[in-house]
């Protein structure tokens, strides 16, 4: 299969390249704008840009599979397709992209998810909002040359379906189950998906379970991030969300949906979905209801954008979150981290805009290190230059102590951690999205590009032409 080309390791004193015009479609991102209301002066959109690694409620997006020492991901392309690649961490190259379907639209919100099951087969979630999720597997196992349809998940109003193997022979996924038109209209919640669902296929796909109303938000939905444990079975997942809906009487009047997403709230499961608990351990009642819910952080009238959630070396989750004033986007990164029977929350770092979409990597017990675009290189648009912040202390205290890339004329931004890079050589541990927020936009030609750990360096994603 002629599926290699050589990568060029590019150090990023400068990001000015951007993928040529005529690069075909397939090696290049989508490019998206969202949000009309409630947007910054003299700006259309509240953002937009490169969206290729889009968004942080799509996860995981790229795996490490050390079977064969290939880290494999998904992406938007720049026609909105879902697309798959791999890189080989033994021969330093990049696989020719394989694209998986289409998509109606130009919707980033319709970007693909991967999962990598234990036999090796790969399966790729794509096309939902507020849609059906398009499943794929591929027919051999680590191969991204030929796929099969699967049944479409459960449930005909799905977004942001995340894929999670918790036992063996298992598939879990979830997602978010109600569509944003019953959150505007409460009174047409009735007979709706709850907030947040999931299901479990036994027989890689062929059938999924009925699904399973996980959390129910009344007149509200949710925005949820998960992360899986990795070893033996079954393995623990967390997850945390945030309220989207509601809120006082004056900011339903002044504030569009979109601005009124509150607070961070956490449960876990470790026993393949079967029952869901608090942090200390006690039990839930499905669905879970915000009443009942373990509210971790408490934001006001202010608004909460997820950004990622992992697990350090005892197991204990680690969340990572933007409180933003979405009145000015003034965003101030937090990191929350439950150990000792308790729930601590501290500062990161503050950046210009909530959709500044960065990452968290936990090397060790001492050394955490969130990587996000903190620098703007476009004023108040999402996404920036990309900036370590590094923790020697659990998270306590955060210190800059890297410039991945500096003076970039265009935005980087959707920073995905690849699931499992630990167990890597480390020279593929983050992929992002690069291109230009503002609109309209001086070139809509969105690249990808990678971390490599091992030399401190970031480079630009070069596919084979052939």
């Amino acid at each position: 299969m002629k599926t290699i080309a050589l990568v060029v390791i590019v150090s990023l004193l400068s990001s000015a390249c951007v993928l040529a015009a005529e690069t075909p479609p397939e090696h290049r991102g989508v490019w998206y704008g969202c949000g009309t209301v409630n947007t910054l002066p003299g700006h259309h959109y509240v953002y937009s840009g490169p969206m290729a690694t889009y968004c942080v409620w799509h996860r995981p997006m790229a795996v490490f599979a050390p079977a064969v020492n290939r880290t494999f991901f998904v992406y938007g392309n720049a026609t909105n397709a879902p697309t798959i690649s791999f890189y080989d961490h033994a021969r330093r190259v990049f696989a020719k992209p394989v694209v998986l379907g289409n998509n109606p639209d130009g919707d980033a919100h319709r970007n693909p998810t991967l999962h990598v099951a234990e036999d090796g087969h790969l399966y790729v979630f794509y096309g939902a909002h507020g849609h059906p999720t398009r499943v794929v597997k591929s027919r051999a196992p680590y191969d991204i040359a030929a796929w099969e349809r699967k049944p479409d998940l459960p449930d005909a109003k799905t977004t942001y379906p995340q894929p999670w193997q918790l036992k063996a022979g298992e598939l879990f996924v979830s997602w978010r189950g109600q569509p944003l038109s019953a959150v505007r209209d409460p009174k047409s919640l009735e007979g709706q998906a709850p907030g947040w669902r999931f299901t479990i296929s036994h027989d890689g796909g062929a059938t999924w379970q009925p699904a399973t109303d996980l959390i129910r938000l009344a007149g509200a939905t949710a925005y949820a991030v998960t992360i899986a444990g990795e070893g033996a079975y079954p393995r623990k997942l967390h997850i945390a969300w945030s309220r989207l809906g509601g809120g006082t009487p004056e900011e339903q009047k002044t504030k569009h949906l979109w601005a009124r997403r509150y607070n961070v709230y956490y449960a876990c499961s470790d026993d393949g979905g079967a029952t869901w608990k608090r942090s200390d351990g006690s039990r839930y009642t499905l669905p879970i209801t915000e009443a009942a819910a373990e509210k971790i952080y408490d934001c006001g009238e202010h608004g909460v954008w997820l950004k990622d959630i992992q697990i350090d070396p005892q197991g204990n989750p680690c969340i990572l979150f933007i409180d933003a004033d979405v009145a000015t986007y003034a965003s101030a990164w937090k990191f929350a981290r439950h150990a000792a029977g308790r729930w601590a929350i501290t500062d990161v770092v503050a950046s210009d805009h909530m959709y500044d979409d960065g990452g968290l990597v936990i090397r060790a017990a001492d050394d955490f290190r969130v990587y996000a675009p903190t620098t703007a290189t476009q004023a108040q648009e999402d996404g920036g230059d990309i900036e370590e912040w590094r923790s020697t202390d659990s998270g306590k205290t955060w210190a800059n102590t890297k410039h991945v890339t500096r003076a970039s004329p265009l935005s980087h931004n959707c920073v995905k951690v690849v699931f499992g890079h630990q167990r890597g050589p480390g020279d593929f541990q983050l992929l992002w999205s690069y291109g230009d927020s503002k609109y309209p936009p001086g070139t809509k030609d969105v690249g990808m590009y990678f971390y490599d750990a091992m030399r401190g360096e970031a480079a630009r994603v070069i596919f084979p032409r052939e």
